[in-house]
């Protein structure tokens, strides 16, 4: 391997991990507010996608400006439902951050991906606001795959496919430990299986370091392209 690919794949690493410790630390700010909307929309896309293939269907699909999330579904298998939000957003974040890796994936997934999006979006949401945004991000993120330099594009998707899988990690902790989130994905696991939300909290978060671990260890085996 060149020393120029040694120093890209270095630096590459190295903003990596600085994404990734600014991402936790300004995680309630308005400074990552455009990722956030990606990765909460990817969250609740997770479940309507669960509840259609375990023969339900999403009656509404919202995320508000203070980006809670909503995913209003009928029928549909409820233990799979509920835990497809943190295992969505976990799965769709190694998806990103693999297409980062192998060029040939990407320019399959990230199309679909997109695709998927802006269709439950027209169809599921009454927010224009949220279609409008969410839109422009992914034209956006688009065009920087396509059109930015290889350094540049690889850097964005990684980020995006790691902060994906660190929402899980904040999502788990705001779920069993924030008193005010009466309702949530650990809580409605809890209900349905009588296994305390704690130990579903757990559960995931274990995955989810796991995957974050694989990701980093991928990233570092692999060639930069």
């Amino acid at each position: 391997m060149s020393n120029t690919k040694k120093q890209n794949q270095l630096l590459e690493r190295i903003i990596l991990i600085t994404i990734i410790i600014a991402s936790i630390i300004l995680w309630e700010t308005y400074v990552i507010y455009p990722i956030k909307i990606m990765v909460v929309l990817l969250h609740e896309l997770s479940h309507g996608i669960a509840a259609i293939l375990t023969g339900g269907k999403v009656v509404e699909l919202n995320i508000a400006l203070d980006l809670s999330g909503i995913c209003k579904i009928e029928d549909g298998n409820s233990i799979i439902i509920a835990s497809s939000g943190y295992l969505g957003s976990l799965l769709f974040g190694m998806l990103l951050f693999y297409s980062s890796i192998n060029k040939k994936f990407s320019q399959i997934v990230l199309p679909i991906i997109s695709g998927i999006i802006i269709i439950f979006l027209i169809n599921s949401s009454k927010h224009e606001f949220l279609i409008l945004i969410t839109t422009l991000v992914l034209i956006l993120l688009l065009v920087i795959f396509y059109k930015a330099p290889k350094l540049i594009s690889s850097i964005i998707l990684k980020a995006l496919g790691i902060i994906s899988c660190i929402y899980v990690l904040i999502d788990i902790k705001q779920d069993i430990f924030d008193s005010t989130n009466s309702y949530s994905d650990a809580s409605m696991l809890a209900e349905l299986t009588g296994i305390h939300q704690a130990i579903w909290g757990l559960i995931w978060l274990g995955l989810s370091i796991i995957g974050i671990l694989y990701l980093l260890k991928l990233s570092y085996k692999s060639k930069f392209n």
